[in-house]
Parts: C-alpha cells; structure tokens; sequence
C-alpha cells in the first residue's frame, strides 16, 4: 500500500509542467496594458479585469465582487482587495508554463498558489 501511494505521488508530481518564472520586468511588460483574465484556486475560481493604473475588479462566483488595488515589489505582483481576504496584501511571483497559462507562487515559501490564464 505505502508503495502504491508513493508512486501515485510521484506521478502526479512528474505531471506538473514546467514553469518558467518571469523576472520584474517581465511582470511589468505583461501588465503594461489593461488586462482581463480568469484564474482558478483550488476550488475558487473567478476573473478579473486589471488596469495598467493599479487598479483591478474581481468577480468570484462564490465570494462575489470587490476591487483593490496592485503594484510590483521586486520579481513579485503585489495586491491588496478592499473587502476580500479582510484587506490583507498578498503577493506572488509568477511563472508562465508550457501551455501558455501562468501559475502563482509564494515569493517567501515558493508555494503554489494557483493558476491564471490572460484572456486579452
């Protein structure tokens, strides 16, 4: 049994696809124009439109709506919700996989965070 699950898990981890992370200005040149993307948390799912101006409004299904506000601080998108997650800032670095999707990562424990995909 024990042998079974560790080779369920390591082919689970063996189908994860590589992720190449962008770097500041990387982030700062997709995010150079008004953007409109969809994205996907565990089992929270939702969109997003995000303004070159800093701003953003969010639509998730099971939480609603709300807005904030989102800047750069080194290799990492920073955001802050006026209503969701009580205010708190998060931030995450960012790293584009195959596919062409992206995926977000916790720039202090490198964990996943969860998926987005930029619709125009």
């Amino acid at each position: 049994m024990k042998k079974g699950l560790i080779l369920a898990v390591l082919t689970l981890v063996g189908c994860r696809e590589e992720v190449q992370m962008l770097s500041a200005t990387d982030v700062a040149a997709l995010l150079a124009q008004d953007r409109r993307i969809t994205f996907e948390r565990f089992h929270i799912s939702g969109s997003a439109r995000i303004g070159r101006d800093g701003q953003f409004a969010v639509l998730v299904p099971r939480l609603g709506q709300d807005t904030g506000a989102w800047w750069l601080e080194g290799d990492a998108i920073c955001s802050q919700w006026a209503a969701f997650r009580q205010g708190a800032k998060l931030c995450a670095t960012v790293g584009r996989t195959e596919s062409g999707g992206y995926q977000a990562f916790s720039p202090d424990t490198g964990s996943y965070l969860g998926d987005f995909q930029i619709l125009d």
